[in-house]
Formats: C-alpha cells, structure tokens, sequence
C-alpha cells in the first residue's frame, strides 16, 4: 500500500466526514472549505488517491467528485463495511405452499353435429405443461387435466368442485377451461363430451355450477379462465330475443364472492370462430400462454394482473373482448422468469 501522506489522510478524513457511511460523493469545494487546502492541491491529491483505490472519482459540471472506498477507510482504520441493501424477503403472493393446484380442461375432438376445434388440444397439452414447469407456480402432482372423452359433464362438475373445495386460504388455484359454449333459455352453458345439441339443458356443464364452486372455495387466490367460443349455431336461436353470450356471462359471473377471486372470460356477442388455425390455439388462449411464457413478465415475474392487461392489449377488439370479474388484494405471482 502507498505511503499517504498526512494531507493527504486529511483529505480521506473529510471525505469521510462528509459522506458517513453512505456512497454519496462529495464536491471538492467542499473538502477545501473542511481542510483549508488550496483547490489546486486538494484536484492533485485526489487523482493521485483515485488512481491508488482510496476513493471513487468522478467529473461533474463543477468540478470534481470524490467518495471515499473500503480501502480508504481501512487506511484511516475506520473500515466499517459499506450498509448494504439487504436482499428482499419473499413476498408471500411468491411462496409456494406445495398445495396449489391448477386444472386444464379442453374438448377438440367434438361428436357430431357439434363442430370439432382442433386447437383444445395443443391448448390443454401446452397449458398444463407449462403450469407445471419449473417456472410455474404448481407442482406438478397438482396439475390435472381433462381432454376429449374425459371431460364428460359429471367429471367436468366434479373435478371443479373438488379442485376448489380441496384448499386452504393461501393456496393457490388456477382453472383453465376452453371449449365450445351456448346460451339456452336465458342460461350459459358449457359444452361436454357427452353434451348433445338437443340435450345442452340437461347434460350441458351450468355456468352458475362452475361459478358456485368458485365462489365456495376457501382460497384467497383462485383464478378461473373461461375461453368457452360459441357453439356456431349448433341450435337455432332467435337473436331478436335471446341475449348474446356477453350479456349473459356477464349477468352469472358479475358478482363474484369473495376477495382474492378473479373469473377472466373470452367471449363475443356473436357467433365468430375463437380459434386460429395459423397460431394453433384459440386466440384469448394464445394470448394467455404467450404471456405465461414471459411475454407478460414484469421484472421477471408475471403476475395475475400483469397478465390480464397483457392479453387485453394483444386481443382486446370489437372481434373479442376479454373480461375480467372479481377483485385481488395484493400481488400474486403465476411464473417466475427471474
């Protein structure tokens, strides 16, 4: 280590003086006035101390800056470690439990005369998938999925309220179902395997069951998304009379009980395709999954809200408007691409 001398120790002492324990850099007028040493002096010794690691210097419109480093202050033997910015605590909306769990549910492979969308399919592999990844939120022992022939309407019913009803206050849930969807006598329903065209009122999934079971789960962090594309017409209906299927997702899903609870549907007035043969999936959930992918990170984190304003901004249309019901208190954390 060089040999300091004693003005120049003086200077270090100043700088110590006036900085504390902090980083701040401090002008050389400054340590003139504190040391009484000649400005041309005091700009030769601290550029002699800068090359020599005792201080940080820097050029600013007035001069120069200077802030003194943990070597110079062990030369002056008041070497106390810089206090640094300890490390943030894991957020609670972060932590795992080990008991969340998440549901995908998808039917491409429709029977006659309901129209087939071939797209579920990627939808249900990929979501699940990508859940349960190690960027995901789920284990992947609690990610179930039902595809095709497995999703009849009793298994659908009883895979959603088992799913709901099976947690604990901080658990997180995530339901993802996509499919076709028709509104019959005032009522929205969700197509199943074994839903018949003439039967939806007796064998098709109520939407009022699905939201009943959301809205009785003791979890404070319970997602349920809805990509339920029209039927196309598989009944005849009279728009002159009947409600559109936003006027009646709308009317079951507007009041969701519960804080920590958010139901975010795609859905339409009229009867257009909701999927994409060029992107492969439906289009609300191409949105979805790109932005579980990380296209909806912030900070490396995608979060339940930073995702929504996601999707609305790659979607939200005349052609599809997505909707979101329900309130979140808090962060909650989906992925983690930190």
């Amino acid at each position: 280590m060089a040999k300091l001398y004693g003005a120049q120790k003086m200077v270090l002492q100043a700088i110590q003086n006036a900085q504390g324990e902090t980083s701040n850099y401090i002008d050389d007028s400054k340590l003139t006035q504190a040391t009484q040493i000649a400005m041309s002096d005091m700009r030769n010794w601290l550029l002699t101390l800068d090359q020599e690691e005792y201080i940080d210097l820097t050029l600013t419109n007035n001069g120069l800056s200077a802030s003194i480093t943990p070597k110079g202050r062990l030369t002056l033997g008041l070497f106390r470690p810089l206090p640094s910015t300890p490390a943030p605590e894991p957020s609670k909306s972060r932590s795992r439990t080990g008991r969340e769990k998440a549901l995908v549910i998808g039917i491409s492979d429709y029977p006659p005369p309901i129209r087939k969308l071939p797209a579920v399919a990627n939808d249900v592999r990929e979501m699940a998938k990508l859940l349960s990844s190690d960027q995901g939120q789920f284990p992947s022992q609690n990610v179930r999925s039902l595809a095709d022939g497995e999703a009849t309407q009793k298994a659908i019913l009883d895979v959603i309220e088992g799913t709901f009803s099976g947690v604990q206050a901080d658990d997180a849930v995530f339901a993802y179902l996509a499919g076709h969807g028709e509104v019959v006598a005032g009522e929205y329903y969700f197509i199943a395997h074994d839903t018949t065209a003439q039967g939806i009122a007796i064998n098709g999934v109520p939407l009022k069951r699905l939201k009943a079971a959301f809205d009785t789960s003791p979890s404070q962090r319970a997602f349920m998304w809805l990509d339920f594309c029209h039927s196309g017409g598989i009944i005849p209906r009279d728009f002159g009379t009947e409600p559109d299927d936003r006027e009646v997702i709308s009317r079951a899903l507007e009041v969701v009980q519960g804080q920590g609870k958010l139901i975010i549907a795609a859905c339409t007035p009229g009867q257009k395709a909701y999927e994409s043969a060029v992107v492969g999936h439906g289009l609300f959930t191409d949105a979805l999954l790109r932005g579980l992918k990380g296209e909806a990170a912030n900070k490396g984190e995608v979060t339940i809200n930073s995702l929504f304003d996601y999707i609305a901004r790659q979607m939200g249309s005349d052609r599809q408007q997505p909707m979101m019901f329900g309130q979140m208190t808090g962060r909650v954390v989906l992925m983690h691409y930190a």
